[in-house]
């Protein structure tokens, strides 16, 4: 019986993957970089968690070049202008902070910077012209602010 509950649910993951597969979404490979260059960018996402301790109010940054549209499924998120908005703890938190490309081809669609403890999974929409890239923020399993994600069971999304 316990081969019958294993066998259904990888019928069920596949068939997951399958409609994400056949419905124009696909996932972009995870590329760190060392920093995020300092350029102009069309907008820089803030992920904020106003319930973090003072040092912990950052979240992560989405740099936007301008070359697609991205956008994430973070509930907290503000745009702001300069780097020069954050205050003197997220600008230290933001210098310990991971450092992903969003680059699909010769596209570089912005870049991601993110928590230790915090991972992302980048989501190409192909028939969605105003979010083509979907920045994915996967918390950690328990995270100040976030309770719903204290006992969460790592499976097939956890990346």
């Amino acid at each position: 019986m316990n081969s019958t509950k294993k066998a259904a649910g990888c019928v069920v993951v596949f068939f997951i993957l399958f409609a994400c597969g056949c419905s124009g979404y696909s996932v972009i490979s995870r590329q760190t970089v060392a920093e995020v260059p300092a350029a102009h960018y069309e907008r820089i996402i803030k992920l904020h968690n106003p319930d973090g301790q003072p040092d912990r109010t950052l979240a992560g940054l989405v740099h936007v070049t301008g070359q697609a549209t991205v956008c994430t499924d973070y509930p907290r998120e503000e745009v702001i202008r300069s780097m020069d908005e954050l205050t003197m703890l997220e600008k230290y938190a933001f210098a310990n902070f991971l450092n992903y490309i969003i680059q699909d081809g010769t596209v570089t669609a912005g870049y991601v910077s993110i928590p230790v403890d915090y991972r992302i999974v980048v989501w190409r929409k192909d028939k969605h012209p105003e979010c083509t890239y979907k920045v994915e923020v996967v918390l950690p399993k328990s995270s100040v602010g976030f309770p719903s994600y204290i006992a969460v069971d790592t499976g097939i999304s956890a990346w």
